[in-house]
């Protein structure tokens, strides 16, 4: 579970980059992106709180060999 929740939440945080960006060069203020960031730090967030273990940036990649089953 916690798997999910931190690759769900470093996604968003990715997908918030595009997002911003299309929106300001549509010149419209950028909320799409900013609710993306934050529901994807709060997933991040989530993820951290649940497990017990301390997070490392080397977790993402072990996260998604386990969600995709290598």
């Amino acid at each position: 579970m916690t798997d999910l929740l931190l690759l769900a939440g470093v996604l968003l945080c990715l997908l918030s980059l595009p997002l911003a960006v299309v929106q300001l060069l549509r010149l419209q203020p950028p909320r799409a992106a900013v609710l993306a960031f934050v529901l994807g730090i709060l997933l991040v967030f989530a993820s951290a709180w649940l497990n017990p273990d301390p997070f490392r940036v080397q977790d993402i990649p072990a996260a998604f060999g386990r969600v995709i089953g290598n």
